[in-house]
């Protein structure tokens, strides 16, 4: 199956306006500059129209220290809500709750869901484990305060797209045989799983959207060193045991240099025993999620997502 032909035209859209904008290549490009590529990019994304949720704003304190912004989204309706811990992509580099806010918004509504969006710190300037302890604090900060907003401490979940689907793996596993700390689903979208260039999906170079070289680029300035490549809260496809790893929705994108990764995620978690619903898109693209405004086959996507997120965090 083909990529899809609006995704085709918006990228290229993109595209051309890089080049109108001299967009540097990757070894010479700092990560202000991708930022502010980035923030040109989205303006060609239109969000879809979401009523019936409530946003507030909050932070906490990290361990470090550091205020940790966060956005909480809850629907009407009388609850409490299963509550979803959510980390935006951006591969740790750019990115932030504004940037995600109509996907979690979406979420909340067409969920049923409180969602709590983390703002976590960003590489190259707080490089791993920041994110990652963000990301735990985060967890633990809404397992004490959920209730505030409506939401039942007996289904909070965790999700996220891309390199925040990695931080939501990361800290599945973290918090796997945590006595105090239970996270009842985990949600995936097209998630970073391996410090792994050598795939299937990586050998055949897609160019759309996410290529070898970004995701690259991302982990250079996301990780201190290589070997820190080998942690398991790094490449969770490492883990040795998933046996006690939550229910989880998998999604995936056909042209994606991330694809077989998660495919290889989903069929460890089956063959430990854990319960995996996947959602395979073959004609979409890397944060295929973030289109959904102007692709209808990416609204279609984020509509099967929702439902089935739905479905299994009600079940």
């Amino acid at each position: 199956m083909k990529v899809d032909a609006q995704v085709l035209r918006l990228l290229k859209t993109i595209g051309d306006r890089m080049i109108e904008l001299e967009h540097p290549p990757l070894d010479q490009l700092t990560p202000e500059q991708s930022r502010n590529y980035y923030k040109v990019a989205r303006e060609y994304f239109k969000d879809l129209p979401v009523h019936g949720v409530s946003v507030v704003d909050s932070s906490f304190r990290g361990r470090e220290g550091s205020e940790v912004p966060v956005r909480i989204y809850t629907p009407e309706g009388e609850g409490p809500f299963p509550v979803l811990v959510y980390f935006h992509g951006g591969g740790w580099v750019f990115g932030n709750v504004d940037s995600s806010d109509n996907v979690c918004r979406y979420f909340s509504r067409q969920a049923q869901t409180v969602v709590v969006s983390v703002d976590y710190r960003l590489a190259p300037e707080h490089k791993y484990p920041a994110a990652f302890h963000d990301a735990l604090d985060a967890i633990i900060w809404v397992s004490k305060e959920a209730e505030r907003w409506n939401g039942d401490l007996k289904r909070v979940a965790v999700g996220g797209e891309s390199s925040g689907g990695n931080l939501a793996a990361a800290s599945a596993l973290y918090f796997m045989d945590d006595e105090e700390i239970e996270i009842s689903h985990q949600f995936l979208i097209t998630p970073v799983l391996d410090y792994n260039f050598d795939t299937a999906s990586y050998k055949t170079n897609y160019t759309y959207n996410l290529t070898n070289e970004k995701m690259k680029w991302f982990f250079q300035h996301y990780l201190k060193k290589e070997e820190d490549g080998q942690d398991v809260f790094v490449s969770p496809l490492r883990a040795r045991n998933m046996a006690k790893l939550p229910p989880t929705l998998m999604v995936t994108a056909g042209y994606d240099p991330l694809r077989e990764e998660a495919f290889a995620y989903t069929e460890r978690l089956q063959a430990s025993g854990v319960t995996v619903n996947h959602l395979h898109f073959e004609d979409l693209v890397h944060s295929f999620i973030n289109m959904a405004g102007v692709v209808d086959r990416s609204a279609e996507a984020l509509e099967n997502m929702s439902r089935t997120l739905k479905d299994r965090l009600y079940k």
